[in-house]
């Protein structure tokens, strides 16, 4: 039986990890291939020049709400990406955790572990990103990305609220 759920589990792992792969190449590479050895390489410059890390730190966003506020009252094209783009790339994320979580855990335990592996996950890209000088580090990312998160977990629910009673109809035929 535990076998047979293994085998049944093994496309959404699979999708998982190819979400997780895109997910590091548009946040971390910008689109471009993934070459670790360039992070590697980067992280190095910057522990060698904690000067420079200190100036990455003092060019970072810790103002929550401060680059939401500027998306949101600018009319161009790059910043309705910078903000949509944020929640949406953690929607997927939100909806594979309670798949893979396989009914292991409901309710308001769910939606916190998923509020929790949201923001833990961006806070690591984010902080990969300051170290490594590849992109800025900002707390309204965490925020949007962590609310992104949560919305597909709230998608989730709602698709399987809908699905679930035809499959149970569906069966009982």
């Amino acid at each position: 039986m535990r076998s047979l759920r293994a085998i049944k589990a093994m496309p959404t792992a699979v999708l998982f990890v190819v979400y997780m792969y895109i997910l590091v190449k548009i946040i971390l590479f910008k689109f471009a291939h993934v070459d670790l050895m360039f992070l590697l390489k980067q992280a190095k410059w910057a522990i060698a020049d904690m000067g420079r890390l200190h100036y990455r730190w003092e060019m970072a966003n810790l103002i929550p709400f401060r680059t939401i506020t500027e998306n949101l009252n600018s009319h161009s094209l790059y910043d309705s990406i910078q903000f949509y783009g944020n929640i949406g790339l953690f929607i997927p994320f939100g909806m594979f955790i309670p798949f893979l979580m396989n009914g292991r855990m409901h309710g308001i335990r769910l939606y916190v572990w998923v509020f929790v592996l949201s923001f833990a996950l961006c806070l690591l890209l984010e902080s990969i990103q300051l170290l490594c000088s590849i992109g800025m580090f900002d707390v309204d990312d965490l925020i949007l990305n962590t609310a992104g998160g949560m919305l597909g977990c709230i998608i989730f629910h709602l698709l399987f609220g809908i699905i679930r009673p035809y499959k149970t109809a569906a069966a009982l035929s």
